[in-house]
């Protein structure tokens, strides 16, 4: 099945069609530093340019072959605190992401996809460049209502409305993603994994219906985790991911106008300390439950997702076990087809028995790290088809969410703040 058929199967609304079109399913990593503040000027120059070579390119590419991309450029600018870089009283164009896929079906029963993503995201991700996915499709079975495949290769994890197409900036509405449930600082370990997949496509008159069953090991790339879990940036040990499984049942009514999910992951990974290191071995178990619904109308999107996140996290947790608890609620209008706005509500609890952090300060942290609720207004303008521009402003209460990459000391850190931010995308 190709990408083209897929977009053209959602017309509701443009984000839902793009995020349709834009999950393949795939993956992640090999590592090429990139840095500065020219960077948002490259991608500029990159996106003016491709425009004419794209169409060109498609003139002299075979049928079975497909090739897209975008390109995105973020600023940012806050009260206090620092999200993508230094963005605390200042602007910080610290989020940058430029991502290229093929897809190739050379038989009716086999596709081979692939994208390479480039990001920078301030200190969490100073810049690399990375196989996001690659993987290899079979067909088991194809008919008029249904498919039942296999996957294997690096394939993006399923989990939520926008996991697995959280880089394209078109598949969602507003800027940041709901920090409570789709974490930046630990995106590296729900991302992706190398293994396989069984999936199973079902269209029947009540809906259609979609299952995917994974098994993979996820990238060993934790060191925002490290620095959280272990509260200390300077520590030599390292964390060591397990096989991890990752399920999702998804339902859709009316080609997407009624779309709902449940998502569920086991995910476990080891602390081994360097020689010499005061820190025993450790092993971290979570395993997230996700509810996802949405109403994709004619001009209204109502959205809401619920995730209950069983943790242990061994020596490294006083109770040796807790529930983090996080939800949202979103609603979004188009004036025109061009023009979109958006209003969201987040609320995360570290651990759902202590949503006033008194865990936090008995630790010796400020109680702020321990839960967030901000409140997001965002507006969406879809210049042409490839050029899209949008700005949002969000009140945040709480640091549950906020990078240690960019605020390393955690004491100096702000409970009550807000954040701005612009971002220009072009897609091709």
């Amino acid at each position: 099945m190709k990408i083209s058929v897929q977009l053209s199967t959602v017309k509701r609304a443009s984000f839902y069609a793009d995020r349709v079109g834009a999950r393949y399913s795939g993956g992640r990593a090999f590592g090429k530093r990139v840095g500065g503040y020219r960077n948002y000027f490259i991608v500029c120059v990159c996106a003016a340019c491709y425009g004419p070579i794209a169409h060109a390119e498609s003139q002299w590419l075979p049928e079975e072959l497909q090739v897209h991309g975008f390109l995105t450029q973020g600023f940012f600018h806050s009260s206090d605190n620092n999200v993508y870089g230094q963005s605390d009283d200042g602007i910080s164009p610290g989020l940058t992401e430029l991502g290229v896929n093929l897809n190739y079906q050379p038989l009716d029963k086999i596709r081979f996809a692939a994208q390479g993503l480039y990001r920078r995201a301030g200190d969490v991700d100073p810049g690399s460049v990375r196989l996001d996915y690659g993987l290899i499709d079979f067909a088991l079975l194809d008919y008029d209502s249904g498919k039942v495949g296999i996957r294997g290769g690096r394939i993006k994890i399923p989990f939520g409305l926008y996991n697995e197409t959280r880089d394209v900036a078109f598949t969602h509405p507003t800027i940041m993603l709901p920090q409570g449930i789709y974490f930046d600082r630990s995106r590296s370990l729900l991302l992706s994994a190398d293994g396989g997949s069984l999936y199973a496509e079902q269209r029947t008159g009540i809906g259609d219906f979609t299952f995917k069953f994974n098994v993979g090991m996820p990238s060993n790339d934790l060191s925002e985790i490290k620095t959280v879990v272990l509260a200390n940036p300077g520590a030599r040990g390292v964390f060591e991911t397990n096989p991890a499984i990752a399920t999702q049942l998804n339902y859709e009514v009316n080609g997407g106008e009624y779309v709902f999910a449940v998502s569920y992951m086991d995910l476990e990974f080891n602390f081994f300390p360097a020689e010499g290191e005061n820190l025993g071995q450790s092993r971290t178990h979570i395993q997230p439950l996700m509810f996802s619904a949405q109403y994709n109308g004619e001009k209204v999107t109502l959205t809401g997702e619920y995730l209950y996140r069983w943790n242990k996290f061994g020596n490294f947790a006083p109770a040796g076990k807790f529930v983090t608890e996080s939800w949202y609620v979103e609603g979004s209008y188009r004036f025109l087809p061009q023009l979109q706005a958006t209003v969201r509500y987040d609320n995360l609890s570290i651990d759902k028995d202590d949503s006033h952090g008194d865990g936090a300060v008995a630790l010796g942290f400020p109680r702020h790290v321990a839960f967030a609720q901000d409140w997001v207004f965002g507006l969406r303008w879809d210049i042409t088809p490839s050029w899209m521009l949008r700005g949002d402003y969000t009140i945040v209460h709480g640091t549950a969410w906020l990078p240690q990459a960019d605020n390393p000391v955690v004491g100096r850190d702000v409970q009550d703040w807000d954040l701005y931010g612009l971002q220009l995308s072009f897609k091709f």
